[in-house]
């Protein structure tokens, strides 16, 4: 699954954003030659080339992977805010506390 949300890395890692090749997802990789967002997309992509196909899927397929995996990072950002929400409380009921 591609890393769709910069909290999953250090805060001092150097994390490059990047659009995959075959899927036009937005990611991010560790390494400035990643090419794919997974290794899905990877595979796909190879078969792609030694078929001379250009995907295995038509353009309202791809439409709706795009859309899936928008939701994924929107699905990610959201637990973040959850989670930052979370520990906001959890700091404010230990500050009332006389």
């Amino acid at each position: 699954m591609p890393t769709l949300d910069r909290s999953k890395f250090k805060y001092n890692a150097k994390v490059f954003e990047k659009t995959c090749l075959y899927c036009g997802t937005v990611y991010f990789a560790n390494r400035s030659t990643a090419k794919y967002c997974s290794s899905t997309c990877r595979g796909y992509a190879n078969q792609a080339k030694n078929l001379n196909e250009a995907a295995p899927w038509n353009e309202e397929d791809r439409t709706i992977d795009a859309l899936l995996s928008q939701v994924a990072y929107l699905k990610g950002q959201l637990q973040h805010y959850i989670n930052e929400n979370e520990e906001l409380k959890r700091i404010i009921s230990e500050n009332k506390k006389p």
